[in-house]
């Protein structure tokens, strides 16, 4: 071996220490920024949330949601206003279905599948696009947590003026209910909630999923009088300890919530008694 060989072998080894060195440094820093929840809680994702469920699912009896309330208006079944109207799909339905596919030589079943609801007049691509919806994450999970309430309370507000659809949680170019508003919240600021799915929204068992939210041990709960902005508010049914609605916390005793008719801005205190705890998604260090 050359002089100058044996002069750089040291030289050489004393760089890739360093440079291995400066790579631990630099992950041990980019840990050390990380924003996430303790392991007993819902955790944060640092990429695009994916709920469970199929995407374009056929529509049977007891589903609710987009899809339902879309089919039973444009065959006449008409149960009031949107906002206010409870549209399920029901047996009334089902038949006037099988009677439409009896009129356009479709399979006779009384469900709308896909080739039915183009059938029914509407594009192929929405039959898809309503349950596939999730919102973007709007929060790095370098950022804090703070950045994260942001982005939930920001996907929050672009439903608001959306009417309240029960079974509904898609995106903002339509309604939801009150679950279906925290769950886009959710996903905006990194949490999925599972087994709460927005595919699933709409399917029978998920009427009350604001009741599955408050069941999970996968939030914080703490005292009512420690709320903080971003937790979420539970509310029972009048005379009864049965959860039914649920609402986002602004701050300053403001929620944002999604209640027929439509999605608001609302005094904490503006429906039926809270449940004494608020849940916490997002903790502090």
């Amino acid at each position: 071996m050359s002089k100058l060989k044996k002069w750089m072998l040291p030289f050489a080894t004393l760089l890739l220490i360093m440079s291995f060195g400066g790579i631990s440094v630099h992950t041990i820093h980019a840990k050390e920024n990380i924003y996430q929840n303790p392991k007993r809680y819902y955790q944060i994702s640092d990429k695009q949330i994916k709920p469970v469920g199929k995407v374009g699912y056929t529509v049977k009896v007891g589903y609710e949601g987009i899809k339902t309330v879309k089919i039973m208006r444009r065959l006449g079944i008409n149960m009031g206003p949107i906002g206010t109207g409870h549209y399920e799909y029901n047996y009334a339905t089902k038949n006037a279905v099988m009677n439409f596919q009896k009129k356009h030589h479709l399979k006779v079943t009384g469900d709308v599948d896909v080739n039915t609801w183009v059938k029914l007049g509407f594009p192929r691509w929405q039959f898809y696009s309503i349950d596939k919806y999730v919102a973007p994450l709007g929060a790095k999970i370098t950022q804090g947590r703070e950045a994260h309430i942001n982005a939930a309370i920001k996907q929050a507000y672009k439903y608001l003026g959306k009417p309240y659809i029960y079974g509904a949680s898609s995106s903002p170019n339509y309604g939801n209910d009150c679950s279906g508003l925290v769950v886009q919240a959710l996903y905006a600021g990194g949490i999925n909630p599972k087994p709460v799915s927005a595919i699933q929204h709409a399917h029978p068992g998920n009427e009350w999923n604001s009741r599955k939210l408050w069941a999970t041990n996968k939030f914080k709960f703490v005292p009512f009088g420690q709320r903080k902005r971003g937790d979420l508010i539970f509310y029972y049914e009048p005379g009864t300890k049965t959860i039914w609605h649920v609402a986002l916390y602004l701050g300053k005793d403001r929620i944002i919530e999604s209640w027929p008719p439509r999605v608001q801005v609302s005094s904490i205190y503006a429906r039926s008694t809270h449940t004494g705890y608020v849940a916490r998604p997002w903790i502090e260090k």
